[in-house]
């Protein structure tokens, strides 16, 4: 949901454009330039159509008329050019004077041109009695204004103007016998400069602003009434044109840069870090100068100091907020609790903790955890005695250590490798494959989970351990223990005081779990303890608790050393790892549980079953137990051409497995029996990442820089989600706000909104009744004729007409809404 460049104008005209409009009969752009000239351009396509020379002074303002489909052109030339639908010229009215700007008063059908000094009304007249469309004779001249009135608006019967001479007036024409305008408010300093833009906005709840730009290089945010609420400054130039876009909710203000600057009207606040429309864009040499969004067409129209046209169009698709990170991200997971929690790891080591602010939707806050060395030499270290004594061997090391001096004796150099030899009997060779050593722990977080039962955040990182985070107790019991002197006391002195619905009341106090949820959110996250057991990097892990029918809630955990571990969360302990048991098994291969490494894992809660998927080409499916060695093989997926980097347990239907692969394909398995393939989807590219819709079964995959959304019933593609730049590397879908959260290599996060179905409703012929066709069994609906017309809804209530022949519909439940 973003405004995305569509296209780029270059050098349009010879001299600086003056003005934007938009002719929505003949779905033109129009430009209005300094020496009088008029272009007439296809909104779509960019096309020049017409070029006209009617003007012969600086074109300042373009209006439509909607009741004759007449757009209206005034210029500083005295003249007013109405142009007719077939783009010829309809009228010519001499006003006299130069004209600034012009609104439409619909409730008395009049013109209100702003000039030099003054506000003036004039008479429309569309049947042309006066021989104009527009009655040259003045009605009435409002004189508040001492200079150029550059801005006038109209919404009901209200009249706004705004000028050089910084005032801003509101004018009222309601209770008015005559034609006269009465001011109902003056601002005579609204800024310190003069005003040269000015809108009035409403938003879908309804919420007003009038917004004024001026050469002082602010703008100022008004009620409707003309009150202040806020100041937004640090521009770099003058104001020189505001737009409000309503899909999104921002202002965009350009003030003397290649990139407009985007506001939320209701909190004032900067959300431009925030929205991706210009986070990726280049200093460019020219400055915005007019802006102008085109609600027929979803798209803002821009000016520039070169003479070039910039146009933006609203993606449906695109994404919500962007945030922006200081390096490459690899994995995100949330916590649903409220106030929601997103969570990211990156290939430093850190844990990035995301939260929406309540201002508005598009800002978040973060908060960053990373383990020092001497902090990670304090955790509990969890695993074999052997993997314990090697982590601490390398902890101990210091940089000094694995780095030698170059210009050290050669003795100083035997003594530093003899250092370095790890004592043979650390661990059995055999059984364990020769470990990936690093010389840090801040390396990459390849997977990131939040359990919600112990508020864990689990992050497995490439030096082959697994990190478990927790709120801190310590500052937890501080933050409980806090309570002012004599609380209870000054409560009941004071109840008669007090709301009744106040939570100081005994009556009123909040649920403990609640308000322990937020006590722990302030304490923040502290790293637990250290799960070390794999012997190389630790690439998937997978929760299984009380929920799967579990005594207690075990992790599974795989990596690159082909190894399966099974933890105790509740304990923090090691509960044993993967043993095959397969006659023939080789010595070396005890406890490998295939024949590539581990790329990702999940878990199938209806069979008690998880699947891993390897870099041999093969998905595996065994039954889930506490003893490695009763891991049974169930069944292995076979049939994919290259590395399977993801697979997923998809619960709605009957359950199915959903695997991707660098093979440029989505296959989907039976989740029960052999297990056989029933689809093949073609991804246009390698699968990096993938998770299916909690609400509608969806799968979506992110190939490459570009996610795309499958439908589970038809696997159609219903939606492409363009914007990273680089390897997309983990998506979730957050149900509660109906949002896919991806990050990707490009240091990234971007929210997307969610893929909705569209709702199918049948539209009787001879009644008005909306009715909804659901699948189910059901009476058919009975009307005439052998067709009935049904109209899909789809999320922006847009509406496309298909047609169901009646033998179809016999799945076809309705129900009235």
């Amino acid at each position: 949901m973003a405004m995305e460049k569509h296209y780029t104008l270059r050098d349009t005209h010879t001299r600086a454009l003056t003005a934007i409009g938009y002719n929505p009969a003949r779905r033109e752009i129009l430009i209005g330039c300094e020496d009088g000239v008029i272009k007439f351009w296809e909104a779509e396509a960019g096309k020049l159509v017409m070029t006209a020379y009617e003007h012969k002074g600086w074109v300042t303002d373009f209006l439509f008329w909607a009741s004759p489909k007449l757009m209206l052109s005034a210029a500083n030339d005295g003249n007013i050019i109405a142009w007719s639908t077939g783009g010829t010229v309809c009228d010519k009215i001499p006003i006299g004077m130069p004209v600034y700007c012009m609104a439409i008063n619909y409730r008395r059908e009049q013109l209100v041109c702003g000039v030099n000094g003054s506000v003036r009304v004039y008479d429309l007249d569309e049947d042309k009695e006066s021989g104009h469309v527009i009655n040259t004779e003045v009605l009435y001249v409002a004189r508040e204004h001492t200079d150029i009135v550059r801005c006038i608006l109209c919404h009901e019967s209200r009249i706004y103007s705004a000028g050089y001479d910084q005032k801003i007036v509101i004018y009222d024409s309601s209770y008015t016998r005559d034609n006269s305008l009465a001011p109902l408010h003056q601002h005579p300093k609204a800024h310190d400069a003069g005003i040269c833009c000015m809108r009035l906005e409403k938003d879908h709840e309804n919420n007003q602003w009038l917004m004024t730009g001026s050469f002082d290089k602010t703008v100022k945010i008004w009620s409707i009434d003309g009150k202040f609420t806020h100041k937004l400054d640090n521009f770099l130039a003058t104001i020189s044109g505001i737009c409000y876009v309503p899909r999104n909710k921002t202002v965009w203000v350009a003030g003397g840069t290649s990139y407009a600057s985007l506001f939320d009207p209701k909190s004032g606040d900067n959300v431009s870090d925030f929205i991706g429309t210009f986070q990726q864009q280049e200093e460019e040499k020219y400055q915005l100068q007019i802006l102008k969004y085109i609600p027929e067409l979803n798209e803002v129209i821009a000016s520039t100091s070169r003479r070039h046209l910039v146009v933006w169009k609203y993606n449906p698709s695109g994404c919500i907020t962007a945030l922006k990170c200081s390096s490459n991200l690899e994995s995100l997971c949330y916590t649903k609790k409220v106030p929601i929690l997103i969570f990211s790891g990156d290939n430093e080591g850190v844990i990035i903790k995301w939260e929406r602010m309540q201002s508005n939707h598009f800002m978040y806050s973060k908060e960053l955890y990373q383990l020092s060395d001497n902090k990670l030499k304090k955790q509990k270290k969890v695993g074999s005695k052997a993997r314990e004594l090697l982590l601490e061997q390398q902890l101990n090391q210091s940089p000094s250590k694995l780095y030698h001096d170059t210009q050290s004796s050669k003795v100083e150099a035997a003594k530093q490798k003899i250092n370095n030899v790890r004592s043979h009997y650390a661990y059995n060779k055999p059984l364990i494959p020769p470990p990936s050593v690093h010389n840090h722990p801040n390396t990459t977080i390849l997977k990131i989970v939040f359990v919600e039962r112990f508020d864990y955040i689990i992050a497995a990182s490439e030096d082959s351990n697994i990190y478990v985070w927790a709120f801190d107790s310590d500052a937890v019991k501080a933050l409980k223990d806090m309570k002012p002197m004599d609380m209870e006391k000054l409560v009941a002195k004071y109840s008669i005081l007090l709301d009744p619905d106040s939570e100081l009341l005994p009556q009123n106090r909040p649920n403990t779990l609640e308000s322990d949820s937020v006590t722990n959110r302030v304490a923040g996250f502290v790293c637990k303890f250290v799960f070390a057991e794999h012997m190389s990097c630790v690439t998937s892990m997978v929760v299984i608790g009380k929920e799967h029918g579990m005594d207690t809630t075990y992790l599974l955990s795989g990596g690159w050393d082909k190894r399966i571990c099974i933890w105790d969360l509740e304990k923090g302990t090691l509960e044993g790892t993967f043993r095959n048991t397969a006659p023939g098994a080789s010595y070396e291969s005890l406890e490998f549980a295939c024949d590539g490494v581990i790329l990702d894992m999940d878990y199938s809660p209806k069979h008690k079953e998880f699947a891993y998927a390897s870099s041999d080409k093969m998905v595996y499916i065994r039954k889930f137990s506490t003893n490695g060695a009763k891991m049974t093989l169930v069944n292995t997926l076979q049939g994919h051409e290259g590395e399977v980097t993801c697979v997923r347990w998809n619960i709605h239907g009957k359950g199915s497995w959903v695997t991707g692969s660098e093979d440029g394909t989505i296959r989907i398995w039976s989740g029960s029996g052999l297990n056989e393939c029933e689809q093949i989807l073609a991804a246009q590219g390698g699968v990096c990442c993938m998770c299916i819709d909690k609400l509608n079964g969806s799968i979506v995959a992110g190939i490459q820089n570009t996610i795309r959304v499958y439908d589970c019933e038809h696997y159609r593609l219903v939606q492409t989600n363009v914007g990273h730049i680089d390897a997309v590397r983990s998506i979730i879908h957050i149900p509660e706000r109906n949002q896919y959260v991806s990050c990707s290599w490009d240091q990234t996060i971007r929210v997307w909104n969610a893929w909705k179905k569209p709702k199918r409703r049948v539209i009787p012929k001879n009644d008005n009744k909306h009715m909804t066709l659901n699948s189910g069994d059901g009476d058919k609906p009975t009307t005439s004729g052998s067709e009935k017309k049904v109209a899909f809804s789809d999320i922006d209530g847009e509406e496309e007409m298909a047609k169901i022949p009646e033998e179809d519909e016999e799945d076809l439940q309705v129900e009235e809404v």
